[in-house]
């Protein structure tokens, strides 16, 4: 008779459950967010240029201020920034939300609130990363990124969207009211998360630690190289993604339901890679799966950029997703592992600095392209680059295949 021995998934604990719970209600606030701002710049502007601005606000402080942020989460407890971060949002949106209920919303106020948000957005997802390996054993840490992704990815991509249409339609502003009490919510389980934060009394100035945090990400090969090529693809997914709410109108010709579709699609992708990456890890380097994802973003851009059928695109952000899942899992995980855990935090301030601080660049470039070259250009032209980045993967990656050796 043989005997089948069911794989018990490993328990991470009351604390990394707290955690995984804060960031599920405040990533559902984010996926309101998501389709609620754009939809609303849409009643007040068609120009894309004025509407990728709201992509420009919400990463702009990526570029300016993460780094300082990710200096202050490895000089005091990053529970209390967190808590902080999540009811200085909830005052933000709860702001916006009475602006919206008396019809006094303007594209100024958009920008005002989503560069706020973005600001906090710093602080609370540098202080989250920082606090992780602190939560869990080393040997635990793709199982926690990966449920920690996938509640991430579901609640920002998949329910929040789609709670988020459902308001806006109810009422402009429900959206806006029920992210203010998602954030509230978050605060409150952060609260309860015991002091295991593991920060160390600091005897070093912020503007050394920042610099130190700068200097860690050159000096280090893996993560120099991991940034660089995050950095690239950022620059020209984002000069596509901050138009998708004109993609979906004008290139697909549908509406709302579809745009929430795409971000959904985006979303089941990256859920479904969490259930494949634990076994993929098993059967192939770390080196192998980032060029795998490379390669299923390649095959997703082209769909995305040359269809007019709202069906392949929604298919092509499902493919996009899985390849973000494992990208994103694998990419966490090397960096915490790489990083002495007081450096955590301004290490992936540092990173993030660079690799989501050209967003706005992005974003702008792709308002410009699409106000001269036409709306499909920005997906035409982030497609050219998923394929090049996919064929040279081996010789991207070799920093990485390096350190595996050694």
């Amino acid at each position: 008779m043989v005997t089948t021995v069911k794989r018990e998934k490993p328990e991470l604990g009351r604390s990394f459950r707290l955690l995984w719970l804060s960031v599920t209600s405040s990533c559902t606030g984010d996926g309101m967010f998501l389709t609620a701002f754009p939809l609303l710049a849409a009643l007040l502007t068609r120009d894309p240029v004025l509407i990728s601005g709201i992509t420009i606000s919400t990463k702009l402080p990526w570029l300016l201020f993460s780094l300082f942020t990710g200096a202050i989460s490895d000089r005091m407890d990053r529970r209390k920034l967190m808590i902080g971060a999540d009811i200085t949002r909830c005052i933000i949106v709860g702001t916006l939300a009475a602006l919206i209920a008396t019809d006094q919303a303007t594209i100024w106020i958009l920008y005002a609130s989503s560069f706020l948000l973005g600001t906090c957005e710093t602080l609370h997802t540098n202080c989250a990363q920082a606090i992780l390996p602190a939560l869990v054993k080393q040997d635990q840490l793709v199982e926690a990124n990966a449920r920690f992704t996938s509640a991430q990815v579901t609640s920002a991509q998949f329910v929040g969207p789609s709670l988020g249409v459902m308001l806006f339609n109810a009422a402009t502003v429900l959206p806006f009211a029920a992210d203010a009490v998602t954030f509230g919510v978050s605060a409150a389980l952060i609260k309860s998360i015991p002091d295991e934060h593991g920060v160390e009394p600091p005897t070093t100035s912020i503007r050394n630690d920042m610099l130190e945090g700068l200097r860690f990400l050159r000096d280090n090969m893996v993560l120099r190289r991991l940034t660089v090529i995050l950095t690239l693809l950022n620059f020209f997914y984002f000069a596509a993604a901050a138009l998708l709410v004109l993609y979906t109108t004008d290139l697909l010709n549908s509406g709302k339901l579809t745009f929430t579709a795409l971000s959904i699609g985006t979303a089941a992708g990256t859920v479904a890679s969490r259930y494949i990456i634990t076994r993929l890890s098993r059967q192939m380097s770390p080196t192998q799966t980032i060029s795998l994802s490379l390669w299923v973003w390649a095959i997703s851009s082209i769909g995305i950029a040359f269809t007019s059928n709202r069906y392949v695109a929604i298919a092509s952000f499902v493919l996009l997703g899985i390849g973000n899942g494992l990208w994103t899992i694998i990419n966490t995980t090397l960096r915490q592992q790489i990083t002495p855990d007081r450096m955590l935090g301004r290490m992936n301030a540092a990173f993030r600095t660079i690799s989501w601080g050209v967003v706005p660049f992005g974003a702008a470039f792709g308002g410009l392209t699409a106000r001269y070259l036409g709306l499909r250009g920005p997906f035409i032209i982030f497609a050219i680059v998923m394929i090049v980045c996919a064929i040279f993967g081996k010789s991207l990656l070799k920093p990485l295949a390096a350190h595996e050796d050694n």
